[in-house]
């Protein structure tokens, strides 16, 4: 018997495949059929091949449920995120990423939600198929974000999560040009459970590693967007080198070591660069953040049948208990 509540799945379609997109909705919708009364599957394209847009008007004269949004242009897996969750109307909304996460798993997720939990997040079981430095920098990545920085980003949690209205109610009201949601669930609080799981490969290859630019891209925007903790590093190494560089200047020029003092000299000007450089991530990050502009713009949007239908509108009356 399915339960009387909404379940939003949101998922981002970026370079995902047309079959690869057509068995996660087939999966989905036969898992969530005997799940909830009342559900709905939002794919979010940034950036999907025209062959995977055009399946997808295919999928949604096939099923009631369905809504696409399509973003303007390429925007990012976090944003194509923000942006479904800007629109779904479940009381439990789970996000998921088609080529990796398996859909057999959502009654489990919902289950753990609906008990004494408010987020749920899914962790990798572990990374054997990713490559040695990339698992070096994920686990470098992660004990400083926890150990220095203090933020709590689970270890290792991946963006397949289902989470309550309210958490969902609290993401949206947060606003700015980067959204990273493993960062955010962690930042607004609420109860969190973790559930480890094997990611799949639907699309082949190893779905769980992001391109190597595309993860230290990440890892720098989310530490400077968490703590200015760099910038003070690099600054006050830099007085302390600069302060040994004086009395080193000092001491050459005493005993007539011009070369010396320009070696030392060479070590400023490098710390300099770096200093300038940090304060520069900086100064960007800010000028993003205050330019005001929205973080994502939406080319269209299209709806099965399912929210036009008279007999049956998939909203609920109220919210869940």
């Amino acid at each position: 018997m399915s339960a009387d509540f909404l379940i939003s799945i949101v998922a981002p379609l970026e370079g995902d495949s047309p079959d690869a997109v057509e068995a996660f909705v087939e999966e989905t919708v036969a898992v969530l059929g005997g799940l909830a009364a009342h559900h709905e599957i939002v794919l979010v394209d940034d950036g999907a091949p025209e062959a995977t847009v055009a399946r997808v008007r295919t999928l949604l004269e096939r099923h009631d449920f369905l809504r696409f949004l399509r973003l303007s242009r390429h925007f990012g897996e976090e944003t194509a995120i923000t942006a479904g969750l800007d629109v779904a109307i479940g009381d439990y909304v789970v996000v998921m990423l088609p080529s990796m996460d398996p859909p057999a798993l959502i009654p489990d997720f919902i289950e753990r939600a609906r008990g004494d939990t408010d987020v749920v997040y899914g962790v990798r079981l572990h990374r054997k198929n990713e490559p040695f430095w990339y698992r070096t920098g994920a686990r470098l990545f992660y004990w400083y974000m926890n150990a220095v920085v203090k933020m709590g980003i689970p270890e290792d949690s991946t963006q397949f999560r289902c989470m309550s209205r309210q958490v969902v109610n609290a993401l949206t009201q947060i606003r700015g040009p980067d959204q990273y949601l493993r960062m955010l669930t962690s930042y607004i609080g609420f109860r969190k459970q973790a559930l480890p799981y094997a990611p799949i490969t639907r699309s082949g290859g190893v779905a769980s590693v992001r391109p190597g630019g595309d993860a230290l891209d990440l890892a720098r925007a989310l530490i400077i967007d968490s703590t200015a903790h760099p910038l003070r590093l690099v600054v006050w190494t830099g007085v302390a080198l600069a302060l040994l560089n004086l009395v080193l200047v000092v001491l050459h020029s005493a005993v007539g070591e011009i070369a010396g003092a320009a070696f030392h000299e060479a070590v400023v000007f490098v710390v300099l660069a770096l200093v300038l450089a940090a304060i520069g991530e900086y100064v960007g990050s800010i000028s993003q953040r205050l330019r005001a502009r929205p973080a994502y713009y939406v080319r269209e949007e299209h709806t099965s049948s399912v929210l036009l239908r008279e007999e049956r509108r998939n909203v609920v009356g109220k919210t869940a208990e």
